[in-house]
């Protein structure tokens, strides 16, 4: 939040400025009450939600599931879904 969403952060690209938003990023920052904090974070991602400037260029659309009923060969450990190749070397056990 405070690097993509706050007026005047550096990442904002939208320079989208909401001063209730500010003011409780300011305060949430400092709470150490646990609760009134996540009730903090919870508004700000409404008002994000709502009234917020946000740039999507694209959506990644994934499934991630895990099973003992799927097997594998060796794996791309350097790659997500195992180099996007999960479907041609991924089987049913």
């Amino acid at each position: 939040f405070s690097t993509a969403y706050m007026g005047g952060a550096s990442w904002n690209d939208t320079f989208w400025k909401n001063d209730r938003f500010d003011k409780l990023l300011i305060q949430a920052r400092a709470e150490t009450d646990q609760n009134k904090r996540r009730e903090m974070y919870y508004e700000m991602q409404q008002i994000v939600r709502d009234k917020g400037g946000v740039v999507v260029p694209m959506f990644a659309n994934y499934v991630f599931g895990t099973s003992d009923k799927i097997a594998h060969g060796t794996m791309a450990g350097n790659w997500d879904l195992d180099g996007e190749k999960f479907h041609e070397r991924w089987w049913y056990s």
